[in-house]
C-alpha cells in the first residue's frame, strides 16, 4: 500500500548484503563491502526531505538485496542527474532536461535511473508518481556501448597482442626470479592474465579454490574454482571452475602454502585443515595482523574482510608490468594494463581460434551472449608475414631479449663450465646459460627470450634469425594456420634484438680501438 509518510517504526540501521557490514539510513557514507564505499552527500544536498527519505529507503533495499556494485552504479547515476538538474523532486521536467543533456555514449545513464525509479514506485515509497513512470515507459533508451575498445583494437585499452601477452607473462616470471616482485604479486599477475577473471574474482579466491584432480585416464588436471563476480548472488555463493596449466597451479599452490604459514604465524597456532582451506589466497595483511584470537579468525572468515581489496589486484598488475619493464611493441611505451584488457584478450584469442559466442560467453563467465558477439565480429588481423625488416623494427620496442650480451665466452657467468655452452642445431656455439639449475627447453631458440641467456658477440645470430624466418613460413604453409606459425614471433624478435646489440657493441669496440691508437 502506497503511503505519503514513512512509518516511524521502520529501522534506520540496515545491513549490506555482504556479511559484516551495516550502515545508518541517513549516513552520508555507506560501506557496502570490502571494495565499495559510496558517498551520498549530493542526494542529501539536493533532494527535499520527503523525496530523500523515499530515495534512501529504496537504495537501502538495493544495498541489502542486490550487489554492491549495482547499488554504487545507481547512486552515481542519480547524483550525476541531480548535479545537472539541481532538482528537489523526481519529476517529468527534471527527467526531460537530463535526457537532453546526454549523448549517444551516455544515454545509458538514464536507463539505470529508469530501472531504479520503477523499483521505487513498485516498493510504494512516495517520491515517484505514476506520471513519471508513464513518461519513462514511453522512452526508448540506448544501452551502454559494448566492446568499443575491442572494435577499435585500441593499443592501450583493447586486447593485447600475442607478443604483449607473452612479454607480460615472461616478464612477471623474470621479475620474480630477480626478486623484484613477491610470490603473491606473481600469483595475482599470472592468475589474472591466464584466466581473464575480474579483480573482484581474483581477490575472493581462497586456498580451497586451488584444485588438482585426475580424469578417467588417470591423468592429472588443474583447476581454479573461481567465485562468480557479476551474478548478484553475494560473496562466494557461486563458482565456476577454470582449467589452468600445471605451472600456474604450482605457483598458486606455493602462494596458498605461504598464506597458511602467514596466518598460523600471526595467530601463533596450528589451524585445522578446514580452517586452512578457508584462508584467503591473497589475504589483507593489515586485517590479518589485527586478529587477536582464533575465534575472531573464525568470525571474520565468514565474510570478505580478510580478502584483499579488488583495487589491489589492478594495482598489482600495473606494478608487475612496471617492475618487469614490459613495453608494448605498438606504442614503444610501458604496457598499460588492466584486468579488462586481459578479459578482452582471452575472448579475442578464442574468437580467433574459431569459437562462437556461446563458448566465449562461457569463457568470460557471462550469463548470456549479448556481449560476446563483438569478439566474433572483430577478430584482429594476423601478421601474415613477419619478414626481416618487420622483425628488426619491432625489436627495440618488444624487448623480447631478456639476457645479457657478452663479448666472448670468458666474460660469461659459468663461462668456464663447458656444460653451460649453448649451440645451434649444426653444433656452432652461440652463447652460455647462466642458470645452474636444470632446464628442459629445446635450446637454443627459447634461450633468446630467457633472462639467463648470454649470447656471444661473435655468435652466428644472423643465421639463427634467417632459419627462424624460414621455419615460420614452413609451418604456415604446412598447417595453413598463421596462429601456429606466429608462436615463433617473439623468439624471432628477440634474435633481431641480439643482432642489433651486436652491431652497436662492435661499433663501440671499434671506436675504443681507434681512440687507443689515435
Amino acid at each position: 500500500m502506497r503511503s505519503s509518510q514513512l512509518d516511524v517504526d521502520q529501522p534506520l540501521i540496515f545491513k549490506s548484503r555482504a556479511n559484516g557490514y551495516s550502515f545508518g539510513l541517513y549516513d552520508t557514507t555507506w560501506v557496502l563491502d570490502k571494495n565499495i564505499t559510496v558517498q551520498l552527500r549530493e542526494l542529501h544536498r539536493y533532494l527535499s526531505p520527503d523525496t530523500l527519505a523515499g530515495c534512501l529507503h529504496v537504495l537501502a533495499f538495493y544495498a541489502s538485496n542486490l550487489s554492491s556494485s549495482h547499488t554504487k552504479n545507481v547512486i552515481e547515476r542519480l547524483q550525476h542527474m541531480l548535479r545537472f538538474t539541481e532538482a528537489e523532486t523526481i519529476n517529468e521536467t527534471a527527467l526531460i532536461n537530463y535526457r537532453a543533456s546526454l549523448t549517444a555514449s551516455t544515454e545509458w545513464y538514464l536507463g539505470v535511473i529508469r530501472g531504479f525509479l520503477r523499483r521505487w514506485n513498485k516498493l510504494g515509497y512516495s517520491g515517484v508518481s505514476e506520471d513519471v513512470i508513464r513518461l519513462l515507459d514511453g522512452w526508448r533508451i540506448k544501452g551502454n556501448r559494448k566492446g568499443d575498445a575491442v572494435k577499435r583494437k585500441h593499443p592501450t585499452q583493447g586486447p593485447l597482442t600475442d607478443i604483449e601477452l607473452t612479454a607480460f607473462n615472461e616478464g612477471a616470471v623474470s621479475a620474480y626470479e630477480k626478486d623484484l616482485i613477491s610470490l603473491s604479486e606473481l600469483a595475482i599477475a599470472l592468475c589474472t592474465s591466464n584466466t581473464g577473471r575480474r579483480p573482484i574474482q581474483i581477490s575472493q579466491l581462497r586456498v580451497m579454490d586451488v584444485l588438482c584432480g585426475k580424469n578417467n585416464k588417470d591423468e592429472p588436471f588443474y583447476i581454479l574454482n573461481v567465485p562468480r563476480g557479476k551474478q548478484g548472488d553475494g560473496f562466494r555463493t557461486q563458482f565456476k571452475p577454470f582449467a589452468i596449466t600445471q605451472e600456474l597451479w604450482a605457483i598458486a599452490m606455493a602462494q596458498a602454502k605461504s598464506s597458511i604459514n602467514l596466518f598460523e604465524k600471526s595467530l601463533d597456532c596450528k589451524l585445522d585443515e578446514v580452517e586452512r582451506q578457508q584462508i584467503p589466497l591473497f589475504p589483507d595483511l593489515r586485517v590479518m595482523h589485527s586478529i587477536v584470537s582464533r575465534q575472531q579468525f573464525r568470525e571474520l572468515v565468514n565474510g570478505d574482510k580478510l580478502q584483499i581489496a579488488s583495487a589491489a589486484v589492478t594495482d598489482t598488475i600495473q606494478f608487475v608490468a612496471g617492475a618487469a619493464g614490459v613495453k608494448s611493441e605498438r606504442t614503444g611505451e610501458q604496457l598499460f594494463l588492466s584486468s579488462r584488457r586481459f578479459r578482452y584478450t582471452t575472448a579475442t584469442r578464442a574468437a580467433r581460434e574459431g569459437f562462437g559466442e556461446l563458448v566465449i560467453a562461457e569463457l568470460l563467465d557471462h550469463s548470456d551472449t549479448q556481449n560476446a558477439g563483438v569478439y566474433v565480429k572483430n577478430i584482429p588481423e594476423h601478421v601474415e608475414r613477419l619478414d626481416e625488416a618487420v622483425g628488426f623494427q619491432l625489436a627495440p620496442y618488444a624487448q623480447a631479449f631478456a639476457g645479457v650480451l657478452v663479448d666472448s665466452e670468458k666474460d660469461a657467468v659459468r663461462g668456464n663450465d663447458p656444460t653451460s655452452r649453448l649451440r645451434t642445431e649444426e653444433g656452432t656455439g652461440i652463447g652460455n646459460c647462466g642458470e645452474y639449475g636444470f632446464c628442459g627447453a629445446n635450446v637454443p631458440i627459447p634461450c633468446y627470450t630467457c633472462v639467463h641467456f648470454q649470447p656471444w658477440l661473435d655468435g652466428p645470430h644472423e643465421e639463427v634469425y634467417q632459419d627462424l624466418i624460414k621455419e615460420r613460413e614452413r609451418i604456415k604453409n604446412l598447417t595453413g594456420d598463421i596462429q601456429v606459425a606466429s608462436i615463433l614471433d617473439r623468439s624471432i624478435i628477440a634474435v633481431a634484438d641480439v643482432i642489433q646489440r651486436c652491431k652497436l657493441r662492435r661499433a663501440e669496440l671499434d671506436k675504443q680501438e681507434e681512440d687507443s691508437n689515435g
